[in-house]
């Protein structure tokens, strides 16, 4: 009796299966169809990008609609059809079954994202065909911001579709059928794929949408610097605009002299930090909007100008400030093209922004013009002008920059609303002092007496030695070397300046922010005046700051800084892990960088980033400075022999 009840159990088993597999061998077929169909959308998608159109909208649209139908036929068979509710049942098949319920119910979701993702491309769409028809509006912008602000709800529910598809998906456990399992890898991976750009728009779209005064109207500060004349966060403030949004729509936009600001001196006195006083200022002059970006923090910098801003013009509706450089321009220049000044017989190409402008200005003072840098007004209108209005082909371009600006500190940013503050700090634009563990190096220039704008011919390299002691202190040495090429070829269109006229020697006030209670051992170098003490050291922006003030005659100047950095390293009993940044300036010259560095005695390196060249327990590495760098690096005992 129990052998044919056990024979019977088979018998039914087997045939359930039988059953299922020829019953339902077309709908497998149908599913595998519907997964090449998607993959397919998911490829045109993909091949169009920002350059899609209003055909391809409509065919995905048609396909969309085609595949839903397929789908819903196919999850409906799955749901209700007897036989699978069987085998659903049975031992042998119920954890297939599950594993397809798990899949039709992650795909409705990514079905329903795609339908919220296409309505979003169509109205995309449609803003391009606007701009497309009447190149003369700046309204597309605006447009884009209306979608980003109104399309938030979508942008959410597509996020929310995608997390609750990976969760359902997660739930899937390996050892299923083939097609089950294709199907899970095949979904998890698409979804891996775009979750997190959802997830970044779903983000960003408020803060931004924001930024750009959806909510309410917004007007920021722009601070036009001339890395020429290097400051702190990218160079001398020769000029600055306001600039107002409401909407998305620009409501105000104008660029001015600073001087026509800062002179006469007839508004109330401020004094600034003490060394910007010895080494620029005076004692009679007061610190103004042009000397703001004195801190090598830009949230601290930005801070500065909206106060003296708001003290030299009363007005006190800014809530924002941004700060870009005249390579920053050189950079645009190569989305819009040239622009053309016919009143000031200057075309303006990527590379001739900093000496081009300059030579106008000057032009202009010596034609004896009491706005001697008029040429920024119109200079201004037009590359506004030539950004709203790109065509759609070009929108992608500028995506694709976003990172060139990032990582070359071409573009800082503060906002006193604290979500777009968090945002552009997310994003690296905000210019702040890095606040990383372990050991820590930021070396900044400050062109001052005798100020010129020798800082457009003059590199600088480093060269970074450092000894890490068996308590996991860092003795540092940093040799930095200033190489003034103004009597050179290259110098000879800004010997021709009368800004420059017999300047020759660049007024350096050097700054390296270090490890907060780090050591000054020994400062030493300077060409005409030899160094043997620091200017100042103090703690500042969560560092310490050690100043030193030198002239860089025409040729080489070297200085060179010896200090501890405490407890650089993690150190525990097997081993101890160091950690070295090196943050880049905004606006200077890309130099040579060395680093060398060395673990106690006794230990060798056992892993490293991979810039490190490792040989036993030194590692070292030769690089062009134009980023932020990052190393790491991990040492053991040598072994017992």
């Amino acid at each position: 009796m129990l052998l044919g009840l056990g024979l019977g159990v088979v018998v039914v088993l087997a045939a359930g299966a039988g059953l299922v597999v020829f019953r339902y061998a077309p709908a497998l077929d149908t599913a595998r169809s519907l997964r090449g169909d998607l993959e397919h959308m998911v490829g045109r998608v993909r091949e169009a990008g920002l350059d899609i159109d209003r055909a391809t909208v409509d065919t995905l649209a048609a396909d969309l609609a085609a595949t839903h139908a397929r789908f819903d036929a196919l999850a409906d068979l799955v749901a209700n059809d007897p036989l699978v509710a069987v085998a659903r049942a049975l031992p042998p098949t119920a954890a297939d079954v599950r594993g397809v319920d798990a899949i039709v119910d992650a795909a409705d979701d990514l079905l329903a994202a795609a339908a919220d993702g296409l309505a979003i491309g169509r109205r995309f769409v449609e803003i391009k065909e606007a701009q497309a028809a009447d190149p003369e509006t700046a309204s597309a912008f605006s447009q884009l911001i209306e979608l980003m602000a109104t399309s938030r709800d979508r942008t959410t529910a597509i996020s929310v579709s995608l997390a609750r598809a990976r969760q359902a998906l997660g739930d899937v456990p390996d050892g299923l059928v083939d097609v089950v399992e294709e199907a899970r890898d095949a979904m998890i991976a698409r979804i891996d794929e775009y979750a997190p750009l959802v997830d970044a728009l779903a983000k960003v779209s408020g803060p931004l949408s924001g930024i750009f005064g959806w909510d309410a109207p917004r007007r920021y500060l722009v601070l036009t610097q001339n890395p020429a004349e290097l400051r702190p966060t990218g160079g001398y403030i020769g000029s600055y605009g306001i600039i107002g949004f409401d909407r998305g729509r620009m409501t105000e936009r104008a660029f001015h002299d600073i001087y026509l600001l800062d002179l006469p001196w007839d508004y109330p006195f401020v004094r600034g930090p003490e060394e910007l006083h010895r080494h620029l200022l005076g004692e009679k002059q007061p610190w103004q909007l042009a000397d703001a970006n004195w801190s090598p923090d830009f949230p601290t910098s930005a801070r500065d100008a909206i106060r003296l801003y708001e003290n030299e013009s009363g007005d006190t509706r800014i809530d924002g400030v941004l700060a870009i450089t005249t390579y920053t321009i050189d950079q645009l220049l190569t989305v819009t093209g040239p622009i053309t000044l016919p009143e000031y017989d200057q075309t303006i190409a990527p590379g001739q922004t900093t000496l081009k402008l300059m030579q106008a200005i000057w032009a202009a003072a010596a034609g004896g013009s009491a706005n001697r840098k008029a040429v920024l007004g119109p200079f201004a209108e037009q590359l506004f002008t030539a950004l709203l209005g790109l065509p759609p082909q070009q929108w992608s371009r500028l995506l694709d920059d976003a990172e060139t600006y990032r990582r070359d500190r071409l573009l800082l940013a503060w906002f006193a609303d604290p979500a777009a503050q968090q945002l552009v700090t997310e994003n690296g634009l905000d210019g702040a002092v890095r606040q990383e563990p372990g050991d820590y190096v930021y070396p900044v220039d400050s062109n001052v007496a005798p100020t010129s704008k020798l800082n457009a011919v003059t590199t600088r390299s480093l060269d970074l030695a450092v000894q890490i002691d068996e308590y996991g202190n860092a003795l540092d040495r940093l040799t930095v070397e200033w190489r003034n090429r103004i009597e050179s070829d290259e110098g000879a269109p800004y010997r021709d300046l009368p800004i420059v006229g017999k300047a020759r020697n660049l007024g350096m006030y050097f700054r390296l922010l270090v490890p907060e209670r780090s050591r000054v051992e020994e400062v030493s170098g300077g060409s005409l005046v030899p160094l043997s003490d620091p200017a100042v050291v103090q703690e500042a922006a969560g560092r310490t700051v050690i100043g030193a003030y030198l002239q860089v005659p025409p040729g080489e100047t070297s200085l060179t800084y010896r200090w501890t950095s405490p407890y650089a390293a993690n150190v525990d009993e097997t081993g101890g892990t160091y950690r070295l940044t090196i943050q880049k300036q905004p606006g200077l010259l890309p130099g040579p960088l060395a680093v060398m560095i060395r673990v106690p005695e006794g230990f060798r390196i056992e892993g490293a980033s991979p810039e490190l060249t490792i040989r036993g327990d030194t590692a070292t590495l030769e690089t062009t400075f134009d980023r932020d760098l990052t190393v790491e690096l991990r040492y053991t005992p040598f072994a017992a022999p």
